[in-house]
């Protein structure tokens, strides 16, 4: 009471000595009288508010209450309640109230008022400018009244921001400045001190009995220990200070330890936590809290409760946390009645819900099997409501519990089978509303499924035009009519992508690449105008135009247009590219003449399909491409120095994915399987093969078969980490022994895939093998002198963690392991021989840019016998608009 008491007193105290320059009484001007023991009641025939900068004359009148008109006692209790009514406002540092002039019973009073000052200006100061530029934006104070409220207020805000972080003894202290210029103005600076984050020292537990300290404090996921060596520095000071002769000197086996006391006595002494923070962070705190009794209760613990936890503090720098639980009775289940259910059996529920009478009473495991916790569906909420019955429910009860038994009850209500009546798109503004409706799998006339429901938030993921972790679908059910309508709430975002880059690509020097990709392209909107945004886009279709050149030496230009939907009925995928490449050799120091060239014609036309079996997950794409090849004293490239070579291949692809969304996936897999064949020229007609003939008849037609694998799968570890496993095979053969196969489409490995000199060489097949240089590993033909393999092996593991899934920037880190190799013959080939490396990266995706990656690569092996020689070390490559498959 006596804290009470003073507590009170200075807080009057305060008040008084803040309103201290506040004048309540009247104060008389030239010529008149005030009577202070005898007031007088005067009309007010004048009021006037004098002092003003920026303050309205109106607006104060109002809030005095005080009006021309009014009859009021002077000096009385009106003057003094008007005087006390602007102070409130907070606005005003001093005002007086004159009586100036008097004529009879009428009073003419000016009010004179000095403003606070305005701020002009604030910055936050002592801490980085990062934070600094996030407190200002949050404050957002200037041009207000630099009232003391306000001010306790911005610092009270500052000092929330730091404790959310773990700064729990922040101080904060404001600097204000007059305005050189406006004496109305004022600058403020909040002086920030964050003395450091306070950190656990020790968190121990009370009345656990089942559960020892350790295995509790595994349960808090964020709040943890800082790290401890105590026994660990205790053992090496022995050692090399005391040096005993036997292990035996520094252990008493006479002294008998129990298990719990020994784990106890190492969780004291020992706490190698590198990975997670020892931060206090009390609403982390909080919701470690409910995950330790979460915890006890899927160990059926279900009345385990937390009966009080303090925070004792030990300095400014820890804490200690001291935790009481009343662990309860540990329950078993003893029966489960179904109630309600007619489609299925009770015993087919029961085997569903994968619980059994005797097994522990786990609450968190009995609400992953009967609602939506479940990600695979394998629920019995998912078991219903994938089967249309949209209106189930299912309430689980514990009907009686006694001693140690539970007996449990579900209580269902199975409902009708819903009908979808109307899909309803929101959103969409760029977009065709039936480019999204061919992509839904759950149409108008159909029972509802919550599986294609989920099937179809992942297709609209994968066409690229929406956030897909935005897709909201909302079912609107009509129990009375038996229906529901699904409204799709979508949100756009910008799938085209510009290619600016340069790079250099060996002889070729500087190599200037302009990229234009319109991924969302309409033909039919050519011709409106309206339809411009700013090109004719809505109809899901693709149109890529790319132009690399370096000047006169090498130049590539190339088309592809797509059509994923070609007739509007069916996913059948149209596709139509045509390329072409110019590379002279030039002599610079002869007036650039041309020495020679080898130039490439090509175009393909593409159609796939989707299938329903094995699943509806595969695809199914064939295509014809022609290429033509001219050379003109350019080396021996393709085989012959001058010549024609045509190619006429034939490529089959059947692919899987069901991976959650293109730019980051966290689960899921991706899976291709591919041949491109080319006719069997030398079956076909063996007569024009024989040895004798030129290599620029042997190569006249291009002869080959080529065999693709890949394969990646995506896993989730934990609520951050993807694990993503890939690997990659490929194999070219031949037809017939009357000829080789040739040097088209070798395998070449080293870098990122996708720059060095032999990017821009036409006819081979760049694998990235980080950590060794750009196409480093291409073994030579010994009989041919063709460099690169006819068959490759390459594995790689990557560990991503994602620092922004935002549709406008995703970025995510990502440590990874790859090793690859190239073999020119099958008797060469030992899939153990792999050249092996290991790195970090990082990957920014632009909608754009599309992606930009870096990665830090160390190669681990090295071969002299190549040339050139394969040396591993550290290596920087540098992605741009792909991944590195």
């Amino acid at each position: 009471m006596r804290k009470v008491i003073v507590a009170i007193c200075l807080l009057m105290l305060a008040f008084g000595s803040a309103m201290a320059q506040v004048r309540y009484g009247v104060n008389a001007g030239e010529g008149v009288q005030i009577d202070y023991s005898n007031p007088k009641v005067f009309e007010v025939a004048d009021i006037k508010f004098t002092g003003l900068n920026v303050l309205d004359e109106r607006a104060l009148t109002s809030f005095a209450g005080i009006k021309v008109g009014d009859r009021i006692a002077i000096p009385g209790r009106q003057v003094s309640d008007a005087i006390k009514k602007l102070w409130n406002q907070g606005i005003i540092a001093d005002v007086q109230f004159w009586l100036t002039k008097t004529e009879g019973d009428r009073a003419f009073i000016e009010v004179r008022i000095t403003e606070r000052p305005r701020i002009l200006r604030y910055r936050v100061s002592g801490v980085g400018s990062g934070q600094a530029s996030e407190l200002e934006e949050q404050l957002n104070v200037k041009g207000k009244v630099a009232s003391s409220a306000l001010i306790k207020n911005s610092e009270l805000v500052i000092k929330k921001y730091y404790i959310e972080k773990g700064f729990l003894n922040v101080a904060v202290k404001t600097e204000q400045n007059a305005d050189s210029l406006l004496t109305d103005g004022v600058g403020l600076n909040f002086i920030v001190d964050t003395k450091g984050k306070v950190k656990i020292n020790k968190i121990e537990f009370d009345g656990n009995e089942a559960f020892d300290d350790g295995r509790l404090k595994k349960a808090l996921k964020n709040t943890k220990e800082k790290p401890r060596f105590w026994l660990i520095n205790r053992l090496f000071e022995q050692v090399f200070n005391t040096r005993p002769n036997t292990i035996g000197d520094y252990f008493d086996s006479t002294y008998e330890v129990s298990n719990r006391d020994f784990k106890e006595f190492i969780n004291d002494n020992v706490k190698l936590n590198f990975l997670k923070s020892s931060k206090f962070i009390e609403a982390q705190y909080k919701e470690d809290k409910n995950s330790l009794i979460n915890f006890y209760n899927s160990k059926g613990y279900r009345d385990a409760e937390v009966v009080s936890d303090s925070v004792t503090k030990l300095n400014d720098d820890f804490i200690n946390l001291d935790i009481k639980v009343d662990e309860g009775s540990r329950y078993y289940i003893r029966d489960i009645d179904w109630v309600g259910n007619f489609k299925y059996t009770d015993e087919f529920l029961t085997e569903k819900l994968g619980i059994e009478k005797g097994d522990v009473y786990n609450r968190q495991k009995i609400e992953q099997r009967t609602q939506f916790d479940n990600e695979n569906g394998d629920d019995i909420m998912s078991l219903y409501q994938d089967d249309g019955y949209l209106f189930f429910s299912l309430e689980v009860v514990e009907v009686r519990a006694e001693n140690d038994s539970i007996d449990l009850e579900m209580r269902m209500y199975e409902g009708e089978q819903a009908t979808i009546k109307r899909i309803i798109l929101k959103g969409n503004d760029r977009t065709s509303d039936h480019v999204v409706l061919r992509e839904i799998r759950t149409l108008p006339g159909q029972k509802y499924s919550r599986r294609d429901l989920i099937r179809t938030i992942r297709e609209l993921g994968q066409l690229g035009y929406f956030d897909p972790e935005q897709i909201n679908p909302q079912p609107i059910p009509n129990i009375q009519e038996g229906t529901v309508d699904i409204i799709f709430t979508l949100v756009e975002k910008s799938s085209d992508q510009i290619q600016l880059s340069g790079g250099f690509g060996g002889p070729f020097g500087f190599v200037g690449t302009v990229g234009l990709s319109l991924n969302n392209f309409s033909v039919k909107n050519i011709g409106d105008w309206d339809k411009w945004r700013p090109y004719p886009s809505g109809d899901g279709q693709k149109l890529s135009l790319q132009v690399q050149s370096n000047g006169r030496r090498f130049r590539n230009y190339s088309m592809v247009f797509s059509e994923p939907w070609l007739g509007g009925r069916k996913p059948n995928n149209f596709t139509v590219s045509l390329n072409r490449t110019v590379n002279r050799s030039i002599d610079f120091f002869n007036d650039n003449e041309v020495l020679g060239f080898l130039k490439a014609t090509g175009f393909s036309v593409g159609l796939g399909r989707r299938l329903t079996w094995p699943d509806d997950y595969f695809q199914v794409q064939n295509s014809i491409r022609y290429q033509l090849y001219e050379v003109s004293n350019f080396g021996n490239t393709l085989g012959f120095t001058s010549g024609r070579s045509h190619s006429l291949t034939f490529n089959t692809t059947i692919s899987r994915s069901n991976i959650d969304q293109p730019t980051y996936p966290s689960y899921g897999s991706q899976f291709t399987f591919s041949i491109n064949a080319t006719p069997p020229w030398s079956v076909i007609s063996p007569d024009d093969y024989n040895p004798e003939m030129t290599e620029s008849e042997r190569y006249k037609r291009v002869e080959y078969h080529k065999w693709m694998l890949d394969y990646s799968m995506f896993l989730p570890l934990g609520p951050k980490f993807v694990f993503n496993a890939r690997a990659h095979l490929g194999f070219i053969g031949t037809y017939s022994s009357r000829t080789d196969s040739g040097p088209f489409e070798r395998f070449l490995l080293g870098g990122n895939g996708l720059n060095g000199a032999n990017n821009f060489i036409i006819g081979q097949d760049i694998i990235a093998l980080r950590g060794y240089e750009d196409n480093v590993i291409d073994p030579v033909d010994p009989v041919t002198g063709f460099r690169g393999g006819i068959i490759y092996n390459k594995f790689t593991a990557e560990l991503r963690y994602p620092v922004s899934k935002a549709p406008t920037s995703t970025i995510y880190l990502l440590a990874f392991g790859e090793a690859g190799n190239a073999w020119i013959d099958f008797s060469e080939y030992s899939p153990r021989d792999l050249f092996r490396s290991a790195g970090v990266g990082a990957r920014v995706f632009l909608p754009a840019f599309g992606l930009l990656g870096i990665d830090w690569a160390y190669g681990f092996d090295s071969d002299d016998s190549l040339s050139p020689a394969v040396v591993g070390g550290s290596q920087v490559h540098f992605t741009i608009g792909q991944q590195i498959r």
